[in-house]
């Protein structure tokens, strides 16, 4: 282990963001934020604590209460640095599986890295080190200070700093190095939580970023270790999303269940997959409406809108096909406008070539059921 001396001797490293108050502000009990006791246990479980959901919470509650006094913090005396980040796993597996962000907890997040460095643990240590070099803001000073921890961390081949690593690689689009980085956590840390997550950042490396071509046979290896060794999270959610992609044509009713399973954990791009899958090869053409409905509902997905209107034309259910014909008109004629008058702002303009490119498919690939369409209003 890094001498704790070296973090707590240290002024400037990755100091996150804290909320400072003026006056005092009345919050809520630290128990309204939090899932059930029952599900806080499972999530404890999934992730080998060592203390019970009864220890755990004085110690989220000694940072909540303190959020604005830091120095004032208070833990129970059974705590240790292990138990700080346990502590901060769990809070980062309730905002993540409830796709909320909640600031008061967001903030005690990120204390709890803090105060887990403080008392020298190294993941701790690994997860400032590796902030301050992402950080633009950070001095030449502290960039120097979080490289050293980091070789130190190396050195004792520390598991967490090869995933920050392999993360930070394939943010910046090394994907190749990425792998290695990886592969290295998982030589050390091979069936953990963690080794889930990174378990599936590997699977989908091989299913859509390998190169020349996708290894499909690796990719659902590592999918489905990340699905053995993980709980239900955000990870293991791709996980099932990548496998139901995999086996759509092979497998259709394997590609279900993975598909169905992700989709009820909010993952919208499940949707468009799912119902297509009960359109084409189930012929359940109500479920795959309702597929549809929810895609487009969720995120104006336009893969769901032409969906629809395929459903529609097959059950001969014509004047709902007019109805989303006319809408994907609208949306063409919309993007083709915004388009010729320079209006689609820099960050948009990906997901509008996107969706221009799915409509011109659309309009070519379906003329003989437009024309019906036309003949009919005719």
């Amino acid at each position: 282990m890094l001498n704790r001396n070296i973090w707590k001797g240290y002024s400037g490293i990755a100091k996150c963001e804290r909320f400072y108050s003026s006056r005092v502000v009345r919050r809520p009990e630290l128990s309204t934020l939090l899932p059930s006791k029952k599900i806080m246990n499972r999530i404890l479980f999934d992730n080998d604590s060592r203390l019970s959901y009864k220890k755990i919470i004085p110690i989220m509650e000694a940072v909540y209460e303190n959020i604005e006094k830091p120095e004032e913090i208070l833990f129970p005396r059974y705590t240790t640095g292990e138990d700080l980040m346990l502590c901060k796993r769990v809070l980062s597996v309730v905002r993540q599986t409830t796709n909320t962000i909640d600031k008061k907890l967001l903030a005690v997040e990120d204390e709890l890295v803090e105060k887990g460095a403080e008392f020298g643990n190294n993941d701790a240590i690994a997860t400032l080190a590796f902030k301050t070099i992402e950080d633009p803001n950070s001095t030449r000073e502290d960039f120097k200070h979080a490289n050293k921890l980091i070789e130190e961390l190396t050195k004792i081949k520390h598991p967490l700093v090869f995933k920050l690593a392999g993360d930070l690689a394939f943010k910046k689009g090394f994907y190749d190095q990425s792998v290695k980085f990886w592969s290295d956590f998982i030589e050390v840390e091979p069936d953990t939580v963690q080794a889930s997550h990174v378990y599936s950042n590997l699977g989908i490396y091989y299913f859509s970023y390998c190169k020349p071509r996708p290894d499909l046979q690796k990719a659902k290896v590592f999918l489905e270790k990340s699905i053995k060794f993980g709980e239900l999270d955000i990870y293991t959610i791709k996980a099932h999303y990548y496998l139901g992609q995999m086996f759509s044509i092979t497998e259709p009713l394997r590609a279900r269940y993975h598909l169905e399973l992700a989709s009820t954990q909010g993952l919208k791009e499940s949707f468009p997959t799912l119902g297509f899958l009960e359109m084409n090869v189930f012929n359940n053409f109500s479920k795959s409406i309702q597929w549809f409905k929810l895609g487009t509902e969720a995120s104006n997905d336009l893969n769901c809108l032409v969906g629809q209107f395929d459903c529609y034309m097959l059950t001969k259910d014509y004047k709902s096909a007019k109805r989303i014909l006319d809408n994907l008109k609208s949306l063409h004629s919309k993007i083709l406008r915004t388009k010729e008058r320079n209006l689609i702002p820099s960050n948009m303009q990906q997901v509008a070539a996107s969706n221009e490119a799915i409509l011109n498919i659309f309009f070519k690939t379906r003329h003989d059921g437009i024309m019906l369409l036309s003949g009919q209003d005719a």
